[in-house]
């Protein structure tokens, strides 16, 4: 947990994620936190030029943990120290972490929303097909429409094209992929993010909001 004690992530013997999941012998047991948050939903498949966002290291600080075993819990608080090498300020380390954070929900909300839009689109679909030939045209019009407004949306986001990875030379990055390039910039080496890189966040979170 974080310093406002707000959950950063959870490991168990029975999570299905491989990233998740510990492994508890008889005696004594290690487990080594990497100190990375949650990395941004991911799309199988999807073809992104920069790669989907991971997620970021914890700022130095202090944190906190629960460890349940059956009925038994303890609880207990750890710090994360900065690395001496670097001469890098509690205050850029925090702001380089929320804006990392920030990029990453961001990015989030648009694999939500294509997520939505596949879901939406296959409903449609499916209720198109079984109603076959009866389909009044006033229905099969406006299913038209919702798709057609539906697909434009989906294409500014991402690039719907790209079914291999060099495809991404023959067609265009969309918001997505430009995103995810921001954050690999702005998570580069230890230090607050510049103002060109806030600024290239401003405007592609107005973007994606559109």
């Amino acid at each position: 947990l974080d310093k406002n004690k707000k959950l950063i992530k959870t490991f168990s013997t029975k999570a299905k994620e491989k990233e998740d999941k510990i492994d508890v012998n008889a005696g004594m047991n290690q487990f080594v936190w990497n100190m990375l948050y949650a990395p941004a939903e991911r799309v199988e498949g999807q073809i992104i030029w920069h790669g989907t966002v991971p997620g970021p290291k914890a700022a130095p600080g202090q944190y906190f943990y629960k460890i349940k075993a059956e009925k038994d819990s303890v609880e207990g608080s750890f710090n994360i120290k900065a690395n001496p090498v670097y001469n890098v300020s509690q205050q850029d380390y925090e702001d380089q972490f929320n804006f990392l954070i920030s990029i990453r929900d961001k990015f989030n909300d648009i694999q939500k929303a294509g997520k939505n839009i596949r879901d939406i689109r296959k409903q449609i679909n499916d209720f198109m097909d079984k109603q076959g030939k009866d389909v009044p045209t006033e229905i099969k019009q406006q299913a038209d429409t919702i798709n057609k407004q539906m697909t434009v949306i989906e294409e500014a986001l991402h690039q719907t094209k790209a079914k291999i990875g060099q495809d991404v030379l023959n067609f265009p990055i969309q918001l997505d992929d430009k995103l995810s390039s921001l954050y690999r910039a702005a998570g580069a080496g230890q230090s607050a993010p510049s103002a060109q890189a806030k600024a290239a966040y401003a405007e592609l979170s107005v973007l994606i909001d559109i």
